[in-house]
């Protein structure tokens, strides 16, 4: 036979999980070994050779013997025969002396102050007697590491059973007897188990220990054995999943709650969704409206502001004309004033060519005046008709102001605050309908998209009421589970009931033989 060592010796390490463990099991001068330690990798051993090697003995000898504690012979097969007892294990196959002593052990190992915890027997057996005296050991000390406990003495000879207490003293203890050692170990390596279901592990232990098990294996049986070796179910946990059901009954009832009201928010959006849209037709046909209406107004004082620089250029042009004939005036004036003044006029030689020019200059003078007067009232007329362009700007700007806050607001209660204020930027209103038509688009594909998102979540709802039904499938098929559960434990307590009855009554009606002397 070939262990595998999966870990160097003596380099064990403290097991990882808070349950115990297998790490190491040892056999000392029974059979055909002398000092054998067997290393676990992750609470399991490999063993592998031919037959004959030693494997089904050393699982003979080591499990379930050591949490079984009993040495009959089915027990220790594991063919589950009674030709090779503990007896022949240790003085048969040949053994020459008259007395031998030998040593089976398991070692566990977790986290935890207890991180080691080492179960055993001691095994003598005699030629001179067919029966082996077993002595069980518990300790928490390791077996054969450095600081740990030997089970050999320095001459390489098994310990006695004095010397085997001595050594263990206060880090375990020494049992004589097997159900003692078997309620020590069940407490320390299985604390929840009760006798019975400690009982139903050993026996599913020896069912899987069989060669080729899956060559007779019994599926009813197998689980039987296993259900047998199920801890009990605490009743704080069925409170717990009690608690759950109710939880999820409540869930349920949200969820159904959770479903009319989605139903309600359905209706609700499919009304908002109606009136959003009113609201935005109605708002976009205001802020066109608007656009427009600031458009023309835009234009005129556009047009009125040309026409009042058009006026205000002309009253310049009046008034510089005014000015010259005013000089004109002045100096006709003046040559009049010399000319009556002179010496020629006193003399009257030129007076006629003088009257001439008089007349004529009086003439160009009253032309010149009545020009002016006219200049001077186009250039009224020009002045009056500027400051009613200009009234007419500040009342289109007032007006325009008015229809962009209308407008503002109408698009910040649909959500177009944005979309408003590029619309208001565009130069023209082809531009400011283009902008505005691709906003209602964007609008329109966001309500397209929640729409979908809605009929998604419909979907999932209903997903969901599929799964709700499935699960009360499962209930009642458990509940069905149950019952009958429970009618075949009726049944099986009424057969035992009668069974019972039946014995008694063969015991009452059997009658003591006297023999004749």
């Amino acid at each position: 036979m070939t262990v595998t060592r999966l870990r160097p010796a003596g380099r064990a390490e403290r097991a990882g999980p808070a349950r115990w463990r297998p790490t190491r099991a040892g056999i000392v001068n029974v059979w055909r070994y002398y000092n054998e330690t067997f290393h676990f990798h992750n609470g399991r051993l490999l063993l592998r050779g031919p037959n004959g090697t030693g494997k089904s003995k050393a699982l003979e000898l080591l499990l379930p013997y050591l949490f079984d504690a009993n040495l009959r012979p089915t027990r220790l097969s594991t063919f589950g025969g009674s030709e090779r007892t503990m007896f022949w294990n240790l003085m048969g196959d040949g053994y020459p002396g008259t007395t031998r002593v030998g040593y089976v052990w398991l070692e566990c190992g977790r986290t935890g102050d207890d991180g080691w915890f080492t179960c055993g027997a001691r095994l003598q057996a005699s030629k001179h007697s067919r029966n082996v005296t077993a002595t069980y050991f518990v300790t928490h000390r390791r077996i054969d590491t450095p600081g740990g406990l030997s089970l050999l003495t320095a001459d390489g000879r098994p310990l006695t059973r004095g010397d085997l207490a001595a050594a263990i003293g206060d880090s375990g203890g020494v049992f004589d007897s097997a159900a003692d050692y078997r309620r020590m170990v069940r407490h320390t390596l299985f604390p929840e188990f009760t006798e019975e279901q400690y009982e139903a592990l050993i026996s599913a232990l020896l069912k899987l220990r069989t060669p080729k098990p899956s060559e007779h294996l019994d599926p009813k049986e197998l689980s039987k054995l296993l259900s047998e070796a199920l801890p009990v179910i605490d009743q704080q946990d069925v409170a717990e999943i009690a608690e759950g059901f109710e939880k999820l009954d409540r869930r349920r009832e949200e969820l159904a709650r959770l479903a009319q009201e989605v139903e309600a928010a359905r209706g609700l959006a499919e009304r908002n969704r109606t009136y959003a849209r009113r609201v935005l037709r109605a708002a976009a046909a205001s802020l066109i409206s608007a656009t427009s209406t600031m458009d023309g107004i835009t234009r005129k004082a556009r047009e009125s502001r040309e026409a009042y620089e058009k006026a205000k250029q002309r009253l310049a042009e009046l008034t510089t004309e005014q000015e010259r004939l005013a000089a004109e005036d002045d100096e006709l004036a003046h040559r009049i004033d010399g000319l009556q003044e002179s010496d020629l006029f006193r003399e009257g030689q030129q007076l006629d060519r003088l009257r001439r020019d008089a007349d004529t200059a009086a003439q160009a003078a009253a032309a010149a005046e009545r020009k002016a007067a006219e200049r001077a009232r186009e250039a009224d007329d020009d002045a009056a008709k500027a400051s009613a362009v200009q009234a007419a700007y500040e009342q289109a700007e007032q007006a325009a102001d008015r229809a962009r806050g209308e407008a503002g607001q109408a698009a910040e209660r649909v959500g177009f605050a944005a979309s408003f204020e590029e619309v208001a930027a565009a130069r023209d209103v082809p531009t400011a309908r283009k902008l505005l038509q691709a906003a209602v688009d964007s609008r329109t594909r966001q309500v397209d998209q929640g729409r979908k998102a809605l009929y998604e979540h419909v979907g999932a709802v209903a997903e969901r009421r599929k799964a709700e039904t499935r699960l009360e499938d499962c209930r009642e098929q458990e509940a069905r589970a149950e019952a009958r559960l429970v009618e075949a434990q009726t049944r099986r307590e009424e057969a035992l009931a009668r069974l019972r009855e039946a014995i008694e009554r063969w015991c009452s009606e059997c009658r003591e033989l006297p023999l004749a002397a």
